[in-house]
């Protein structure tokens, strides 16, 4: 690749590659960076750990106790049992940052999201109580493109690779809070 470079503490996937690859053309004179693809669950609970760190989160509701115990350990709140990560978790989708938990979990704080309703428009929904699945990273299905100072150029190219359809793009977002455009990327079959 010319004008992608791969940060090397990211796993890759065949599908992740085939994109990357494809899209290296849309970075012409943008030198740019990979900085995250395929994530296990311990991964995924790492970026939840670094952003409660970044928030001043670390400590919320004990939070930090339970930290290096597994993905899965539950814990007992108000004879309720959660993920001992869970109640983290959910305060960071409260204040409005957006990240997918590590295994599929309920939000327990208020979330309000956007999402487009049976009659084609946009509305805001409490999703507290939801359920929140995995997150493509998980999959192997999604890569982050790091920002810089370039964030809104580098979505632009991305948008135009999506938009010509010719690198297995199904969808993007700008991560204002990640500094980063995520990319979710066809499953190769």
């Amino acid at each position: 690749m010319k004008w992608i470079a791969i940060d090397p503490s990211v796993s890759l996937t065949p599908s992740i590659s085939r994109t990357i690859d494809l899209i290296d053309v849309y970075f012409d004179k943008l030198p740019s960076t990979i900085s995250s693809g395929y994530r296990t669950g311990e991964k995924q609970l790492e970026v939840i750990i670094d952003y409660l760190k970044r928030h001043g989160l670390y400590n919320f509701e004990g939070f930090n106790t339970f930290v290096g115990n597994s993905v899965n350990f539950k814990v007992k709140y108000d004879d309720h049992e959660f993920y001992w990560w869970q109640k983290g978790w959910s305060k960071l989708l409260n204040i409005g940052v957006i990240v997918n938990p590590p295994v599929p979990a309920k939000v327990l704080y208020d979330y309000w999201d956007w999402i487009t309703n049976k009659e084609g428009k946009r509305e805001k929904i409490n999703k507290k109580g939801t359920e929140i699945g995995i997150s493509n990273h998980m999959r192997g299905n999604s890569f982050d493109v790091a920002g810089g100072s370039n964030l809104s150029e580098k979505a632009k190219r991305v948008m135009r690779a999506y938009e010509e359809g010719k690198c297995f793009i199904t969808n993007y977002r700008i991560e204002r809070n990640n500094n980063a455009v995520h990319v979710d990327v066809e499953p190769l079959r």
